[in-house]
């Protein structure tokens, strides 16, 4: 290997540094020491090239890292923008909640409170929280702990308290237990204000009291008025019949007829009160619910009727189909739809159809029959009080009986319209509901002929 000098090869500059500084001219041409001198000189270089990339790749992963880690710090800023929003519109949230929210351990001690709980007590939250719920609730201690000691998941009372200002007021509890694994840890759940209900219920049923007393006061009126009426009709009844019989001898034509027709409107007279006495109590007298197959109803029904000429009975529907309702007020509608079938009816041979079927909520019934028919302009003014379609001159009626129907199924939430064609018929169809329904608008939105 040829001799080099120092300064013929450009050595690393850390390497020439050093062989200025500690290497003599003479050892330093020393073809041992330039082969060394040449190996340190390229672990050198690819040290520093090494280095090199490696610095390369720190600046680049550097910038990477920084590029993430403000993207990162970017999502982190919105979500942390995002939480506050979301917790700032939960609390407005839970703020105009108008009920109380509330978290108890388990010995009662309140942990939770809305700020409901200061509009309808009066007393703030940060005063209440860490105290025993019992503390406010303190006239209805033994309610409370049957509360706490009940198994029920959720639990509802309506417990009575005073607020800050000594003012009473009822409050609607409902709490549910709380459990951490199986061990539990308290209860969760609202106050709310019901002092408006309570008072509403309180009226109610003062109200319904009043209601019932006057009604059975209205009842014994009705009946006394009815007595008084009765008498003197039949003393007009009596004394027309003594009279007729005792001038008998006297009577011819036209004279024997008025005495006839006198009797008839007294008949009439004491029909008419009868029929109001049954009007005003139709649909408030309660009948006893009864289970019964409806054959047995439709027989009694019909052997009422078999002796009111030649009538014939068409039954149409399962006559094994059971109800469970108010026999005597089902009984009674079809007796009096029957029997105005029956009453006005111009063939020789009167035909009643009765038919039925069922839903889920309620039956549907028809009574139909072979009569004139009954014109469409007629069809709501017959089911008023004393409205009759022909003169009492011609049909004795009372114009009762459809009124009785009409107001019975007013009552219990069902309805009733007419079929009718002119010369061959009609049929009143009406609804009869499995559970009474006391509300008459829920009883129009069930109106399945609307």
């Amino acid at each position: 290997m040829p001799t080099l000098e120092i300064t013929d090869v450009n050595y690393h500059r850390l390497l020439k540094r050093q062989i200025r500084k500690s290497l003599p001219p003479e050892l330093a041409e020393s073809p041992e020491i330039q082969d060394f001198l040449l190996s340190v000189h390229q672990a050198y270089s690819e040290f520093q090239d090494d280095l090199g990339r490696v610095e390369l790749i720190l600046e680049q992963s550097s910038g990477e890292l920084f590029k993430a880690n403000r993207e990162l710090s970017r999502i982190a800023q919105e979500k942390t923008e995002e939480a506050a929003l979301t917790s700032k519109r939960l609390e407005e949230v839970v703020s105009s909640i108008t009920e109380v929210l509330v978290q108890l351990d388990k010995s009662g001690n309140i942990i939770y409170l809305n700020n409901a709980w200061e509009n309808i007590t009066g007393y703030t939250v940060s005063e209440s929280l860490n105290r025993n719920w019992m503390d406010f609730f303190s006239d209805s201690a033994e309610e409370i702990h049957q509360i706490l000691e009940s198994d029920l998941q959720t639990i509802e009372a309506t417990i009575k308290i005073f607020t800050a200002n000594k003012k009473e007021i009822w409050v609607g509890v409902s709490l549910s237990h709380q459990y951490a694994g199986d061990q539990h840890v308290g209860y969760i759940g609202t106050f709310s204000d019901v002092t408006e209900r309570i008072n509403a219920d309180k009226k109610l049923k003062s109200y319904m009291r009043d209601l019932e007393r006057i009604n059975a006061e209205l009842d014994q009126f009705a009946y006394v008025v009815s007595h008084d009426l009765k008498a003197p009709l039949r003393a007009i009844n009596n004394l027309s019949e003594w009279i007729e019989e005792d001038i008998s001898h006297m009577l011819e034509g036209e004279t024997i007829d008025q005495f006839r027709l006198l009797r008839g409107r007294v008949h009439r007279m004491e029909s008419l009160i009868n029929g109001i006495l049954s009007y005003s109590r139709a649909g408030r007298i309660k009948t006893v619910r009864e289970r019964f197959v409806i054959k047995t109803l439709l027989d009694d029904l019909c052997e009422t009727f078999s002796n009111k000429g030649t009538v014939r009975f068409n039954l149409e529907g399962n006559l094994d189909l059971i109800l469970d309702t108010e026999k005597i007020t089902l009984s009674q509608i079809l007796q009096n739809l029957i029997s105005n079938g029956i009453k006005y009816n111009d063939k020789p041979e009167v035909e009643i159809a009765i038919g039925w079927t069922e839903d889920a909520t309620k039956f549907e019934f028809y009574v139909g029959d072979n009569g004139p028919g009954i014109s469409p302009e007629f069809h709501e003014r017959i089911f008023v009080i004393f409205q009759t379609l022909q003169a009492r001159d011609e049909m004795e009626s009372t114009g009762v009986g459809l009124a009785i129907v009409k107001k019975i199924l007013d009552e219990k939430g069902g309805v009733i319209r007419i079929e009718s064609k002119m010369n061959e018929g009609t049929k009143f169809f009406f609804t009869w509901p499995k559970n009474e329904i006391k509300d008459p608008e829920a009883s129009l939105k069930n109106n399945p002929f609307q």
